[in-house]
């Protein structure tokens, strides 16, 4: 496998901060003649290669935790259907508007979309555009927008005493909507009920894949990915689209930073062979170790940040072709609002209508688990 700057786990302030406190002593005990300053040198060395240590990207210590991680979440069974529990004194929503585009230009608009991260007064959390394409050429898009309470709290107090964070993110999500359907773009239906399954129940998690047993001999494997964010990003992209699976998951997320905009892209193979070592595709990074919760975090509907968020780099997103699902599915058009990370609420309520029975206000700190969401 041949190393570059992108296989390379560089330490962060961290890791180097732990490294000087033992390598400073031992620096300090130079030449190291007694027992005492040789142990205090060779505590110091073992310290440095266990947080500066790497393989295939991934340090050492990294390695170890993901492997006790995988090792207690077994025999748990891991899905898109899983049952959740979240707690947090931030509470948010998501919002999915599912997408097709007409069939001469069904290129999404990003920097559109993007620009609904902060519009009408409300700050969004993140804005995930997701695609699902099987081996038959069948796509499926969706865009989420998540909400946050805690970004927006002025906000919502401003609208109403009882801070109504499922309103405001509906309301946000219709306008993108109407939008998109001036350009000619058209919103079907969002929601759990929309959205299949990628990883089985049966799924075993191994450190390359998940893995479920169809036959003797013949499994099924689902791969997690997380993509490098630098201009070779949109040739990475056609590499995994082009790249042979019989299901093929891929997401872009937008989000506010400190400075500016960030980025973030992930990607789920399903195939038929076990993945091997090295990442299918360049500028691919493997979640070894990690697939269960990164194939989780691939729901639509998941509240939860992808992995890797980096600077928008000037003119990416312009850059950046990413085709949606074409007309040929005709459903009505229909949004759905989750609470939390995988919940599910009942469709949109329109303006001048009440929320639909069901639909709550989340105030304060949440504490829900989701049985049945995907």
């Amino acid at each position: 496998m041949r190393y570059s700057r992108r296989n390379i786990a560089w330490p962060g302030r961290g890791r180097t901060a732990l490294t000087l406190l033992a390598v400073l002593p031992a620096a300090m005990a130079c030449p190291w003649r007694s027992p005492r300053e040789q142990w205090v040198l060779g505590a110091a060395v073992v310290i440095a290669v266990m947080l500066f240590g790497w393989w295939r990207g991934l340090h050492l210590t990294t390695i170890v935790r993901r492997r006790l991680v995988m090792i207690r979440r077994r025999p748990m069974v891991r899905s898109h259907r899983g049952c959740f529990l979240e707690t947090g004194i931030d509470a948010k929503t998501t919002v999915l508007l599912c997408i097709r585009g007409p069939a001469d230009d069904n290129i999404l608009p990003l920097p559109l979309i993007a620009g609904y991260l902060n519009r009408y007064g409300l700050r969004a959390d993140k804005i995930r555009i997701t695609n699902r394409c099987i081996a038959t050429g069948v796509s499926r898009t969706w865009i989420a927008l998540t909400v946050s309470a805690a970004d927006n709290l002025a906000a919502l107090l401003a609208r109403s005493s009882s801070i109504p964070l499922e309103h405001a993110a509906q309301v946000a999500a219709r306008r993108l909507a109407d939008h998109l359907n001036e350009l000619g773009w058209v919103v079907t239906l969002g929601g759990p009920d929309g959205i299949p399954p990628l990883a089985a129940r049966s799924a075993r998690e191994t450190w390359s894949a998940l893995r479920r047993e169809i036959m003797q001999g013949a499994g099924d494997y689902v791969a997690a990915y997380r993509l490098d964010i630098d201009d070779a990003l949109p040739n990475s992209l056609d590499a995994v689209r082009a790249r042979p699976a019989s299901e093929t998951w891929m997401a872009l997320e937008i989000a506010c930073g400190r400075t500016g905009l960030t980025l973030a892209a992930a990607c789920a193979l399903r195939t038929d062979a076990a993945p091997g070592g090295a990442p299918p595709v360049p500028g691919l990074t493997p979640q070894h170790g990690n697939h269960a919760k990164a194939t989780m975090a691939l729901n639509p509907l998941s509240s939860e940040r992808l992995d890797g968020h980096t600077d928008l780099p000037d003119d990416l997103l312009v850059r950046l072709r990413w085709p949606a699902s074409s007309l040929r599915d005709g459903r009505q058009w229909c949004l759905h609002s989750a609470g939390g990370r995988t919940g599910s609420k009942p469709p949109l309520a329109r303006p001048g209508q009440h929320a639909p029975s069901g639909v709550t206000q989340l105030t304060g700190q949440m504490r829900q688990a989701h049985p049945g969401g995907p």
